[in-house]
C-alpha cells in the first residue's frame, strides 16, 4: 500500500492531466472505472519514453486510487491541507 495523501496525487498527476479521468481526479478527487485504465495508459508511455521514475510515480496514484476506490468528487478536495498541515 502507498502512503500517498491527497496533496501528494495532486502533485504527481499535474503534469499528466488529461482533460478526463486524470483531470478528474486531479481537481475533484473524483474516481471513476476509468481512472486506473487512463493513469496506467499514461504511465505505459511514460515508460515507453524512459521516463520510468515518473511512471513508478504514477503506478503509486494506481495503488492509492486502488485503495480508496471509486467515489464522487470531493468536497474542497483542492482545498485539504496535508495530514501535517492539518490541525
Amino acid at each position: 500500500m502507498t502512503d500517498l495523501n491527497d496533496q501528494d496525487v495532486r502533485d504527481i498527476l499535474r503534469a499528466h492531466r488529461d482533460g478526463g479521468p486524470i483531470s478528474r481526479l486531479y481537481a475533484t478527487g473524483e474516481i471513476t472505472e476509468h481512472t486506473v485504465p487512463a493513469i496506467n495508459k499514461r504511465a505505459g508511455e511514460l515508460f515507453y519514453e524512459d521516463q520510468d521514475e515518473e511512471a513508478a510515480r504514477l503506478h503509486d496514484v494506481i495503488e492509492y486510487v486502488t485503495a480508496v476506490g471509486a467515489r464522487p468528487a470531493v468536497a474542497r478536495w483542492v482545498d485539504k491541507p496535508a495530514p501535517e498541515q492539518a490541525g
